[in-house]
């Protein structure tokens, strides 16, 4: 099977894979908006999970590719012969393919409320476990568990993973060089129009080492292509800002995390993985032009500001410090707290100096990125002015205490 893909040209599927694509979760995926709420403010990002997943199956192979046919990889891993690698790669893009096929409706909007922080990885293992899958991957000769730990991750999957395993999870979800990564900043910068997002992944890619670095191995760069990674990163800082914490995306998000948490009341859909891929952004569309009509719905309201712009929630940027005062003030709004600290982002990966040693990214870095880090406030109008005026005057008198 080929796909034809807006970012990277025709994507090449096996048999397996295909099959894969073919089942039902994952042709749920066409129905799952990639930028949920954003796309509201942005009307050319209407790209889904499941072309993303396609192109994060093609990054990451990409990245395979490279690491393995490196001299240093036998010397590291020198109990991979070619069988394994062979089928190893197959898990990579397995699990690139899959790493996304559990998530909610318009994707990351409820999903704290819904399923906690991360519930889409929890729900991507039950679905790769289900009937559904796993039958798939057992005829392909692949272990389940295999695809699950690469597409989860260590943390989430709940035990000790092998230094291959560790780099392999890299591949797909490091902070710097994580296929994942690297795919959602180029699709969302192409569909939304944002140039932001646009940078030099093939450099980046190409120029990957295995290095050896505080005992462990790991993924990093050669000094004289750092510029790449300064690329990406800032990236996904002018993204984050104009994008994924534009503050107009977070009144969307507001009002259709809302809708998303209604619709999810009093029924039985996170109960099975049946029901669960029953579900899809659709849904949420149909029943939000329901309430659009019925002022009895209790999505009522919530409806009229995301259709009709009636009444939206008012948002604010503010610090950690200042939601603590709003708290002891008697305002009890709905407030979503980020918890990185606003400083210098540190490039913590190791560099492959001229001179053969290995450093930290942060010792020879020649820019200095920051955390898009923001702390939010949603309130009514009224409610909205009255805290502008608390902080006002907090501000006045610390200039006057100064």
């Amino acid at each position: 099977m080929k796909i034809f893909d807006a970012i990277h040209g025709f994507i090449e599927l096996d048999q397996l894979e295909t099959n894969i694509v073919r089942s039902l979760p994952f042709k749920r995926l066409t129905c799952i908006n990639q930028i949920a709420s954003a796309t509201f403010i942005y009307c050319g990002g209407y790209h889904k999970r499941y072309d993303h997943s396609l192109g994060v199956m093609h990054v990451v192979s990409s990245i395979y590719d490279k690491i393995v046919a490196q001299k240093r990889f036998r010397e590291l891993f020198p109990d991979l012969d070619d069988e394994k690698v062979i089928y190893w790669r197959r898990v990579m893009r397995l699990a690139g393919l899959c790493h996304d096929i559990g998530h909610l409706p318009f994707s990351h909007t409820a999903e704290e409320e819904l399923v906690g922080k991360k519930g889409h990885e929890k729900w991507s293992m039950r679905i790769l476990r289900s009937p559904f899958i796993k039958p798939i991957l057992d005829a392909g000769g692949i272990l389940v568990e295999d695809v699950v730990k690469v597409a989860v991750g260590e943390e989430m999957y709940g035990t000790l993973y092998t230094p291959w395993e560790k780099m392999l999870t890299q591949i797909l979800t490091a902070d710097y060089f994580g296929g994942d990564r690297i795919d959602y900043l180029l699709r969302d910068s192409y569909f939304t129009g944002l140039a932001y997002g646009n940078f030099d992944h093939l450099q980046l890619i190409k120029n990957l080492t295995l290095l050896m670095h505080n005992g462990q191995i790991t993924l990093g760069l050669e000094e004289d292509v750092l510029e790449s990674c300064y690329a990406l990163l800032l990236s996904r800082y002018f993204m984050h800002k104009r994008l994924y914490q534009y503050h107009r995306v977070k009144q969307y998000w507001f009002h259709l995390k809302e809708i998303v948490k209604d619709f999810f009341e009093g029924k039985s859909i996170l109960t099975s993985v049946a029901e669960y891929i029953q579900v899809n952004d659709y849904d949420i569309f149909s029943e939000m032009n329901k309430a659009l009509f019925d002022p009895t719905h209790k999505s009522h309201e919530h409806a009229r500001a995301l259709m009709d712009q009636k009444e939206m929630i008012q948002v604010l940027s503010i610090s950690l410090e200042e939601i603590q005062y709003l708290k002891e003030r008697g305002e009890n709004h709905f407030f979503e707290k980020n918890d990185s600290p606003k400083e210098k982002m540190g490039l913590f990966f190791p560099v492959l100096l001229k001179n053969g040693m290995v450093v930290e990214a942060e010792e020879v870095a020649e820019v200095s990125i920051p955390v898009c880090a923001q702390n939010w406030v949603f309130a009514d109008e009224d409610s909205m002015r009255r805290i502008k005026q608390l902080l006002g005057d907090v501000a006045k008198n610390r200039k006057d205490f100064s």
